[in-house]
């Protein structure tokens, strides 16, 4: 049996969720409102994963930088910033370096190593990294966020382009 979902639910689930409705969740239901409920939901669900709140946006943001979604890096940024996190630590999650705190560092490294490897086979470094460092809970956790992250961020690298291309002349196209 098919659910429907109304753009009241998503944006319920929102404000739920974020305390506002988000601008990639008003962009993503105005196309997709089943993508909008599986990104708010997702997120929500999220909210009880293996992380602290600093851990997740961290997270998040080193996702947002390697797809290079301007927007959520900002935003992402701003939350850490937000939670006390240091200006030098935030640059360094975007620019791949260490930050002032181990347990970031370990995080960081594993989305990165799962964001490139996701998509075939984990070399033999990354597996003996990813089970050294982390529980598979964690490991499972940051596939997810990972998961969540590309919607959003794929979303935003979208809207960007489309704007972009629309405010050129057509003959530049």
């Amino acid at each position: 049996m098919k659910k429907e979902i109304t753009q009241q639910q998503v944006y319920d689930l929102a404000m739920e969720s974020f305390g506002v409705v988000p601008g990639i969740i008003k962009e993503a239901a105005e196309r997709s409102l089943q993508v909008a409920y599986i990104y708010t939901q997702g997120n929500a669900v999220m909210e009880s994963a293996s992380f602290t709140a600093i851990e997740m946006n961290a997270i998040e943001l080193k996702i947002s930088s390697l797809n290079h979604c301007e927007s959520c890096m900002k935003g992402h940024s701003y939350l850490l910033k937000k939670e006390g996190v240091a200006e030098a630590d935030i640059k360094a999650i975007v620019s791949g370096g260490k930050t002032s705190s181990s347990r970031l560092n370990v995080l960081l490294q594993a989305a990165e190593y799962i964001y490139h490897a996701g998509s075939d086979e984990y070399p033999d470094y990354v597996v003996d990294f990813l089970e050294d460092s982390l529980t598979q809970k964690e490991l499972v956790d940051i596939i997810g966020l990972i998961s969540l992250k590309v919607i959003s961020n794929y979303i935003n690298n979208y809207l960007v382009s489309a704007k972009r291309m629309k405010q050129q002349p057509a003959g530049l196209r």
